[in-house]
């Protein structure tokens, strides 16, 4: 009985060991394996902990900020190629600037539509006054030329 207890045991922790390994993250497969032509390990390439999850290095925050620089749903491990040690920090400034700027100029797009919008009022008053104008003065031409002529007193 002893021998079947050691056995099972053996086995038991065996199969844990198979399970528990399948479960064990070293990166997400593909990032790490994209990541290798850019000289990554493990995970700790762009996180801070063996196994990744959260918690990023500096890398990993670079890649966080471009990928909001980018306005794209998710990381592109391809990114890298552009990274250069020290550059989250600009990178978190280039991303402030931008969405200034974008800022800006949807504020400039607003202030042009708003300018073509009283331009294109006054260019309706104008219009208006115009034709208005041009009514009265086609109206006393009319008036002139439906005028009766007078006959003489001699009935001529």
């Amino acid at each position: 009985m002893a021998k079947k207890l050691i056995k099972l045991s053996i086995a038991t922790v065996i199969i844990a060991g198979a399970v528990g390994s399948s479960f064990s993250t070293k990166a997400y497969p593909p990032f790490l394996r994209k990541a290798q032509k850019f000289g990554a390990k493990d995970c700790k390439f762009c996180h801070t902990q063996p196994s990744g999850g959260e918690g990023w290095n500096e890398r990993g925050k670079w890649l966080i900020a471009e990928k909001e620089r980018r306005k794209a749903d998710a990381v592109d491990v391809e990114w890298l190629a552009d990274y250069k040690e020290g550059a989250t920090e600009g990178a978190k400034e280039d991303a402030k600037k931008e969405a200034k700027e974008d800022a800006k100029e949807g504020a400039k797009e607003d202030a042009k539509e708003g300018s073509a919008k009283e331009s294109a009022k006054e260019g309706a008053k104008e219009g208006a006054k115009k034709g208005a104008k041009k009514d009265n003065e086609d109206t006393e031409s009319k008036e002139k030329k439906e005028e009766p002529k007078k006959e003489k007193p001699d009935g001529k």
